[in-house]
């Protein structure tokens, strides 16, 4: 559906729809940082071919990635792009746990889905506190930076695993900045984000990993809890960790 839209057809189905929505919301939430129009800017950066033909890939040039609230139009259960195109990335992967974590939430007391690292609980693991015992890796997998209890959602971003180097011999990632239009020039090299809904924890991660200190700034009054390191390893947080 999302490249049936892109390719400028009105697509009227409420999963997609409210798919967007959520997206729309996480712009607003997150002051922009959290853009889903960025796909020509992340095809332009070379993320548009298999990890081993990532290198070298096109040229990074600033452009301009439109406000979703203006390139998108709902009408009801329909959508449709009105101005560049959409890439829902990360926001429906989060959603895919929450969904799957909720409906066996139905069937079972305790539940856990990880779904490539955006994770969901419900319940506990009967350990005999609240939560799931879980732990966050440092930067590189070096070490351990958090061990505690999950309830609710997490989720990680990393601008470490997915780098290629552009035509021009620029260095890249896939975490774009709205702003630029380029891959982020962000401080953080790693962002763990915990919320009640791992969409939620998607969104902040990618934001704060994207928007730097002012960002995790807005987390913070926002009482998202959030990780973030730099490349010297040094540790950052918001919220309560």
């Amino acid at each position: 559906m999302l490249c049936r839209l892109n390719r400028g057809e009105v697509i009227d189905d409420p999963w997609f729809a409210r798919a967007v929505t959520m997206a729309i919301d996480a712009f607003e939430l997150t002051g922009g940082m959290f853009n889903p129009m960025v796909l020509p800017a992340l095809q332009q950066s070379g993320y548009d071919r298999t990890f081993a033909e990532l290198a070298p890939g096109g040229t990074v040039e600033p452009r301009l990635v439109p406000d979703p609230r203006k390139a998108l139009r709902i009408n009801g259960m329909a959508v449709e792009l009105l101005a560049g195109q959409m890439d829902l990335g990360g926001i429906v992967k989060g959603w895919t746990a929450d969904l799957a974590a909720e409906n066996l939430g139905e069937a079972h007391t305790n539940a856990f889905v990880n779904a490539g690292g955006d994770i969901r609980s419900v319940g506990s693991d009967g350990g005999g506190e609240p939560g799931w015992a879980m732990d966050v890796s440092l930067p590189g997998d070096t070490g351990e930076a958090w061990a505690g209890r999950l309830r609710g959602g997490i989720a990680t971003s990393t601008t470490l695993k997915r780098r290629w180097t552009t035509a021009g011999g620029a260095e890249a990632h896939h975490l774009i900045d709205p702003g630029t239009g380029m891959p982020a020039d962000s401080p953080f090299v790693q962002v763990t984000a915990r919320a009640d809904a791992c969409w939620l924890a998607e969104v902040w991660a990618k934001a704060v990993l994207i928007g730097g200190v002012d960002t995790l700034e807005r987390a913070r009054r926002a009482d998202v809890p959030a990780l973030a390191f730099d490349a010297a390893g040094v540790k950052t947080t918001a919220g309560k960790w």
